[in-house]
């Protein structure tokens, strides 16, 4: 009678221990789940960034890290098809206002001519792939490149309204009040139109990408 009914946990292990309890115990796993022998194969991570590797140079790289967006920047000098991640744009251009600033600072500091013209080279150079690479993040928000050409103009326009400006009001010597009043006008005017223009360009370009944007994906 005892054997027709005896549960199987009720027997002893090999090691004298109730089998329910050696299961348990089996190799310090979760409720007594062996792991399995996975010999040489590697684990891949559970969490993560892919690799840098992992995206196309035509599309974007989000949380792109400051060394392979300028990599990025660069390989993609002259490209204006696909898109470019707000990391990919804002990295380079952080870079770029360094190295401006401290060629400004040096060139204004000493009279060495050397600095003033590596600072005119150096923005010449990075002229392309600094409009490659607006073009392409305004591609990753929906938007058509061309946008960047109203926001450039602007920018343009009011940086050259406001050298005239300045220009009408020293070539003068603040000796005619007229043209020393139109002047500061025109400084004005052409700070307010460049400042509008720059940050209107720094909203589009902070802004989150759009997957609609794929359409301006290269065709393969």
């Amino acid at each position: 009678m005892r054997d027709q009914y005896q549960v199987p946990f009720d027997d002893p292990s090999d090691n004298d221990r109730p089998s329910c309890e050696s299961r348990h115990d089996a190799d310090a796993g979760s409720y007594g789940a062996e792991t399995p022998d996975r010999g040489d194969t590697a684990i891949a991570p559970v969490s993560g960034r892919p690799a840098a590797a992992t995206y196309p140079l035509d599309l974007p790289y989000p949380g792109c890290p400051p060394i392979q967006a300028v990599e990025r920047f660069f390989r993609n000098y002259a490209t204006f098809s696909g898109r470019a991640s707000r990391s990919e744009f804002w990295w380079p251009t952080l870079m770029m206002g360094i190295a401006e600033t401290v060629l400004g600072a040096l060139t204004a500091a000493s009279d060495i001519g050397i600095v003033g013209t590596m600072q005119g080279v150096l923005s010449l150079a990075l002229l392309v792939p600094s409009l490659a690479v607006g073009v392409r993040r305004l591609h990753d928000i929906n938007l058509n490149g061309a946008w960047l050409i109203p926001f450039a103009g602007l920018t343009v326009l009011g940086s050259a309204l406001s050298v005239m400006g300045a220009m009408a009001a020293v070539f003068v010597l603040f000796l005619v009040p007229d043209i020393v009043e139109q002047g500061v006008n025109l400084i004005l005017l052409g700070s307010i139109i460049a400042t509008v223009a720059g940050v209107a360009y720094a909203v589009c370009m902070a802004w989150p990408s759009n997957p609609a944007g794929a359409r301006f994906d290269k065709h393969r």
